[in-house]
Order: structure tokens, then C-alpha cells, then sequence
């Protein structure tokens, strides 16, 4: 039993983080005592589990209560999610939504991120000609206090715009996990 949970082992470190990897292998590891407490045999019991299948049987669960907190976190969730749903033919629809509502968010989140950059430069620029201009002093103070509302207002605009699309892309990451393992029952 020890050797083919030493596999099993190998085999989900490959997918998951360690302390996931223990909430399978415990869970496996109870499933297989108390099958063998009920008086089948080991050899029974271990052939009729195979490791790839267990793995990609618990990667929806795992991914659903997985805490995506960091990018890299989401990318993997996102890649792993992405190989469950193009990997098995039944759930190749549901693989081409998310694909098409990532291209969404990935889009908005770069929006957001020119939105960000422009605020900058365009503010820069309205300084400068503000400046440059022939305005008596109380008129270039007022043009630049509306220019830094304006500047402050688009800027809050493209931080909740890229904060929103980080939340979804964590929702989107539980919805299609809960789908895919309800569709793989």
C-alpha cells in the first residue's frame, strides 16, 4: 500500500501544492483502510484505483477550493483548469466558453492597464502645454486642480477596472471548476 501511495504521491505533486497533495493522499489512504477493515484484499483494492484517473478526477475539487492568491497561483489554476476542460471530449464546450471569457478579462485587464498608462501621460502632457501656455497663474492653478481631478478620476477608473477583472478571473476559475466536476459525476 506505502508503494502505491509513494505513486500517487509523485503523481498529484506533479498538479497540486503540498498541503493539497496531503488532503488526497490522506483521504485515499482512509478510503483504502476501510476497505481493507471490510476484508478485501490489498491487491484488489490498489488495482482498482488508477493514479491518473484519481488525479484528474480530484483536479476540479482541488481547483474549487484552491485560494488563488498571487498571479502565479491563478495562471497555474487557470493552465490546469484549461487541460481538464480541452483534455476530455465531453467538456471540450465548456473548455471553449472559458477560453473566449478569458480573452474578456485578459483583454479588460489590459484596458485597464492602458487606461492607467494614458491617465499618466496625457496628465504630463496638460501640465506641460498648462504651463507653456500665456494664462495668467489663477487660471493655470485651477486648469491643473481640474486636470488632477480628472487625472485622479481616471485613474481610480482603471484600478477597479483591473481589480474587477482579477476577481472574476478567480470566479470564473471556481465556476468552471464546480461545472467540470459536476459534469464529470
Amino acid at each position: 500500500m506505502q508503494t502505491w501511495l509513494k505513486e500517487l504521491e509523485r503523481a498529484l505533486n506533479k498538479q497540486f501544492y503540498a498541503d493539497e497533495v496531503k488532503d488526497v493522499l490522506s483521504f485515499y489512504e482512509e478510503m483504502i483502510n476501510d476497505r481493507l477493515a471490510n476484508g478485501e484484499k490489498i491487491k484488489d483494492v490498489i488495482e482498482s484505483y488508477d493514479i491518473h484517473k484519481i488525479v484528474k478526477d480530484m483536479t476540479p475539487e482541488v481547483l474549487m477550493k484552491r485560494e488563488n492568491k498571487g498571479y502565479k497561483k491563478v495562471s497555474r489554476s487557470t493552465r490546469q483548469l484549461l487541460l481538464l476542460l480541452l483534455g476530455t471530449p465531453f467538456l471540450i464546450p465548456l473548455g471553449i466558453v472559458y477560453i473566449s471569457m478569458l480573452i474578456f478579462v485578459i483583454s479588460m485587464m489590459i484596458t485597464a492597464w492602458v487606461l492607467l498608462f494614458s491617465g499618466v501621460v496625457g496628465f504630463g502632457s496638460y501640465i506641460i502645454s498648462m504651463f507653456g501656455s500665456n494664462l495668467s497663474l489663477a487660471n493655470v492653478i485651477g486648469l491643473v486642480g481640474f486636470g488632477l481631478m480628472m487625472f485622479g478620476f481616471v485613474m481610480l477608473i482603471g484600478i477597479w477596472l483591473y481589480q474587477l477583472m482579477v476577481i472574476m478571473w478567480k470566479k470564473m476559475i471556481y465556476w468552471f471548476s464546480k461545472l467540470a466536476h459536476k459534469r464529470g459525476e
